[in-house]
Parts: structure tokens; C-alpha cells; sequence
């Protein structure tokens, strides 16, 4: 059921990839990939993020960390203090597609391959629905979970505009041009988890605006197969979560900027349960703030905000 393989690191901390296969909830069979990596006898955080995430939390020889300034040494999710588990999310190979408690199913047997029986949890954008999952279907497991630009259900102008995305995306493989089409869907994505003002602020013309949105597009249809973002996608668009059955400690963090996630959709969240809080930051960027916005989520999930 489970092999765990210890890979070569520089850094002075060990990484473990994990793989398990297990049952979901919803009766399929699944496989899942994970990677534990940090201090071996620090308190462990499951941390999971956005649809384009994985299991490389942390930078290592093999490429940069999703989280930046956040997971690392110094930040808050600091490796040589705690241990971190993170997976590749259940994809393409799901049908019709994962949802968000195959996501959390996956997770729980993760730990449990691991041998780790309690954890606190971080999750971000999609990641933050899937800790909701997590904390809703075993909350005798989780110490507390700290939610970033995430809310129980999705809006109703995000779910709608990730439907025009995966239109061009389903015209995109239907066609035979299921990568270009998954560049172009990347970069209305661009538009809507930016904002206006940013866009105002930073591009002089068009042009430069273009050329931007080109290469974000481009680098992400290069790394993801657009069959796994139509499933990963439409998961997130399916989720609601009974909050009021949430016993665990939260803490929302919401953005005031965040078209996607709207604040009051977080405070909605955060209030139908039974023991949340929500601390509310300004950003220039929207969503991504919870990439961007270094400083303010580090000391939120350090709990000094």
C-alpha cells in the first residue's frame, strides 16, 4: 500500500516522498503522491494550495517552492521547525473529477502512511476548500486550520467565469489545440485573480499588459495538461461545506481585494462555524495576494495578526 522513498537534499532538513493508494469515501481507488520534508521532530502542518500547486512546497534541486517567502527558512512555515506534508492533487485520472473530499481522503491516508496521527492545516485558494474537507471529515485529527482566500462554496462570478475558462479549454481538445487553449484560459484566469488597479499601476500600454499575460499562459500550459485543469477546475466548483459541523479552531484569512473569493464570503464562512475567526488584509493583487502579500501571511500564520 505504501512505499516511502527518501530523496538526496541539500538542504539540512530530510524530505520524504510518499506513495499510498486507498479508498476514498466515494468508493474509488485512488493513488496518492505526497512529500513530508522538515524537522523530524517538529510539529506537522499539512499545507496545501491553489489548483497549480504540488507536493514541492519547499524549493529544491529541482525546481523553486509554490510558496515562496512563506514555506523557507525564515518564514512562517519554517522547515527547520516543523515538518510539512504536501501532494500532488488527484487529477486527470478521476472521473468525472476529484472532489474536494477525495482530496481530503487522499490527505488523511497520506498521514496515515506516514505514521502521523494529528496535524494543524494551511490551505490556500482551492487548497483552503480542501482543509475545510479535511477539518470537517476528521476533526479529531486536526489541531487547528488556518484558511487563506478560500469560503465554504464558491461564488457564484468565480464559478462562472472558470466556466468560460473551461469552455476554451473543451473547444481547445476538440480541436486538436488543447494546450494553446489552456494558454489562453490561463490568461483570462490572470484577470481575474489580479486587480484592475494593479494592471493600472504596473503595464504603461497594452502592450506590456499582453506580453504578460503571454508569458504566464504560456508557462502554465507548458507545466499542467489541460485535462487536469478541467477536472481540478470543475472540483473546485462543485464544493460546499457543512461549516456549521466544523468543531476545530479556524482562522480565515480573507483579502479585501479578492474577486474570487470575496471577503464577506469568507466572513460568511468563517461565522457558520462554530469556533472561526477572520482577520481582513488590503492588496494590490487580488487573490494572489496570498502569494504576493509575504510579509502579511507570514505573521498571519505565525498568529500575530
Amino acid at each position: 500500500m505504501t512505499a516511502l522513498a527518501r530523496q538526496a537534499e541539500p538542504a539540512s532538513w530530510p524530505v520524504e516522498d510518499i506513495v499510498c493508494g486507498f479508498a476514498a469515501r466515494s468508493g474509488s481507488w485512488y493513488e496518492a503522491t505526497g512529500r513530508l520534508a522538515g524537522a523530524p521532530d517538529g510539529p506537522v502542518t499539512v499545507v496545501l494550495g491553489g489548483i497549480s500547486a504540488g507536493r514541492r512546497l519547499l524549493a529544491d534541486a529541482d525546481g523553486a517552492g509554490w510558496w515562496p517567502g512563506v514555506a523557507g527558512p525564515g518564514g512562517a512555515l519554517d522547515p527547520r521547525r516543523g515538518r510539512f506534508l504536501s501532494l500532488d492533487f488527484l487529477g486527470s485520472e478521476a472521473q468525472p473529477f476529484p472532489s474536494v473530499d477525495d482530496q481530503a481522503d487522499a490527505v488523511l491516508a497520506l498521514a496515515d502512511a506516514a505514521g502521523i496521527d494529528r496535524f494543524a492545516l494551511a490551505g490556500a485558494s482551492y487548497g483552503g476548500m480542501i482543509a475545510l474537507a479535511i477539518a470537517a471529515a476528521a476533526p479529531d485529527r486536526v489541531v487547528r486550520a488556518d484558511i487563506l482566500c478560500a469560503s465554504a462554496r464558491p461564488h457564484p462570478m468565480a464559478a462562472a467565469w472558470r466556466s468560460i475558462q473551461r469552455e476554451i479549454v473543451h473547444l481547445g481538445l476538440e480541436t486538436g489545440r488543447g494546450a494553446q487553449a489552456l494558454d489562453i484560459a490561463r490568461r483570462l484566469a490572470m484577470t481575474t485573480s489580479r486587480t484592475p488597479e494593479e494592471f493600472a499601476g504596473r503595464f504603461a500600454n497594452p502592450a506590456e499588459a499582453d506580453t504578460y499575460l503571454a508569458a504566464r499562459g504560456a508557462r502554465y500550459a507548458a507545466a499542467t495538461a489541460p485535462e487536469r485543469f478541467l477536472v481540478l477546475s470543475q472540483s473546485m466548483d462543485a464544493v460546499d461545506i457543512a461549516m456549521e459541523t466544523i468543531p476545530v479552531p479556524l482562522r480565515f484569512l480573507a483579502i479585501n481585494s479578492d474577486r474570487l473569493v470575496p471577503a464577506e464570503d469568507a466572513a460568511a464562512s468563517a461565522a457558520r462555524a462554530p469556533r472561526a475567526s477572520l482577520t481582513r488584509i488590503d492588496s494590490l493583487y487580488g487573490h494572489d495576494g496570498f502569494i504576493k502579500e509575504v510579509e502579511a501571511v507570514n505573521a498571519f500564520l505565525a498568529g500575530r495578526s
